[in-house]
């Protein structure tokens, strides 16, 4: 059987933590890192998004602050370890795709979902107006990876010098014109820290960086409205 890995915890915001040091398949052999995100709820129970490999001591770690309520799964990758915390946290509510919009705690951890061949959900923590994204944007850090995993993180534009949405996104959620109607409202929002499940976190000028990391998507939008405009008058 093989060792959870061992994980670090990193406090991104009051009653929000980041928990690192797993991995997860990606393309071509390559491990894409997988942070989870722990909120602490006004009731005290726990928001887990994207769980890590379930260990004896993350499952201290938790204990401490509180009771595992709602474990939020996203479309990809998919979570082998799934089960173990099923079987940890049989009370706990598993919660995946549009169905978040239905949760009673939508009115603290704000969901927006895009429903496509695929389902991607982003969320707003109101409290610490910390937006937290799966696959919309991934920042990978390649130092800690082995040598040969590196170009090929740098050939799919994913790595966090420049972090984006990985090639081909758009169109398995719906489209161009649906990510850039989420990424509108994204910015709606106005975040203040950006919390990405594959990759670095950015800690200030969370809206700048999602428009730097949706320029192109964006920048053809406002041509295609400049244009739709033009024919019109």
């Amino acid at each position: 059987m093989t060792a959870a890995p061992t994980f670090t915890s990193e406090s991104l915001a009051k009653g929000v933590w980041g928990i690192v040091g797993a991995a997860v398949p990606w393309r071509g052999g390559v491990s894409m890192p997988l942070r989870t995100v722990v909120i602490e709820l006004p009731s005290g129970d726990l928001w887990i998004h994207a769980p890590v490999p379930l260990s004896d001591d993350l499952r201290a770690w938790l204990a401490e602050r509180g009771r595992v309520a709602h474990i939020v799964v996203p479309q990809a990758p998919v979570l082998a370890h799934l089960p173990a915390w099923q079987a940890a946290y049989p009370s706990a509510r598993i919660w995946r795709g549009a169905e978040v919009a239905t949760a009673t705690w939508a009115r603290e951890i704000k969901p927006l979902v895009l429903e496509g061949a695929q389902t991607e959900v982003a969320f707003l923590h109101q409290a610490s107006r910390s937006a937290i994204l799966s696959r919309l944007i991934m920042a990978v850090e390649t130092a800690p990876l082995p040598v040969w995993m590196r170009p090929l993180i740098w050939l799919a534009g994913i790595d966090d010098s420049d972090g984006k949405p990985p090639m081909g996104l758009a169109q398995r959620l719906g489209g161009r014109k649906a990510v850039g109607d989420l990424v509108e409202q994204m910015l709606d929002w106005g975040p203040e820290r950006l919390i990405l499940t594959h990759g670095r976190c950015y800690t200030r000028d969370a809206s700048g960086e999602i428009k730097r990391a949706f320029r192109r998507l964006m920048r053809d939008r406002l041509w295609d409205r400049a244009l739709s405009e033009a024919r019109r008058g």
